[in-house]
């Protein structure tokens, strides 16, 4: 199969999310945008992904859940799973490693958990927006352990990427390394291009960011499996064409 991927987009839970970021309108938006598969991700909690199952079930997407990590270095890194409850499971272990900074909304920005009729069933008190205490190593083992993909986050950026925050990519067995929608290959002072299978995603705060950025893969099946196996195969397509799987990126 030949599946358009977006596997990084904040909904409302995430603190810098619009509030109209609901499991069921990201899906609907992904869907109009010809999106085939998705993923929530928001900072350091899953709890969206049981309502985010059913919205893209209903809507005939392709899902995979889990969340945006931020490691005790304050890097942020993609963890996925192709199980909702795996993903889960996973985001409460993260939410427990989170410092005790109390979310306060008026400076902080809100945290619903909502279901997949946009009725709030509750918010989250703790700071999603924050370090956890868990090094970059120690979550590349924990997710990989869990059967979920690592893939670090916008490593062009400069703030909150490998690059930014430790001046290199370690060597760890990451899936892929993402890129910022508005990454360009033609100007890479990191030298990122051919070290590891290149994704580009919307990172979207708002509905109208949704697909601004994706990655065509080719997966034989769609799970943690047959995606890995895609981006093995994309990573040897990239070092041929640096351009294979990816879209341009969007005018400034």
């Amino acid at each position: 199969m030949i599946l358009r991927a977006d596997f990084h987009i904040h909904s409302c839970l995430s603190p810098c999310g619009d509030l109209d970021m609901s499991p069921a309108a990201i899906a609907g938006r992904a869907k109009a945008c010809g999106l085939d598969a998705v993923a929530i991700t928001d900072h350091n909690s899953a709890r969206h992904a049981p309502a985010f199952a059913e919205a893209c079930a209903a809507a005939g997407l392709r899902a995979l859940y889990g969340a945006e990590a931020t490691t005790a270095e304050e890097a942020h890194v993609l963890c996925l799973f192709d199980d909702a409850g795996r993903a889960f499971r996973f985001g409460e272990w993260l939410y427990g490693l989170l410092p005790g900074v109390v979310c306060v909304p008026e400076k902080m920005g809100d945290q619903p958990v909502v279901n997949r009729f946009d009725e709030i069933e509750q918010t989250l008190d703790l700071y999603l927006g924050a370090a956890t205490e868990v090094p970059l190593t120690d979550l590349c083992g924990e997710v990989l352990s869990r059967g979920g993909l690592f893939i670090p986050s916008h490593v062009d950026r400069p703030v909150t990427s490998l690059l930014s925050q430790l001046g290199r990519i370690p060597d760890l067995p990451y899936d892929a390394i993402e890129v910022s929608p508005h990454y360009d290959r033609r100007r890479d002072p990191a030298g990122l291009r051919g070290r590891h299978a290149m994704l580009r995603s919307s990172d979207g705060h708002r509905i109208d960011e949704i697909g601004r950025g994706w990655t065509v893969l080719d997966p034989e099946e769609f799970s943690v499996a047959g995606i890995r196996d895609a981006l093995r195969r994309l990573a040897a397509a990239q070092a041929k064409d640096p351009d294979a799987g990816l879209p341009p990126p969007p005018a400034h």
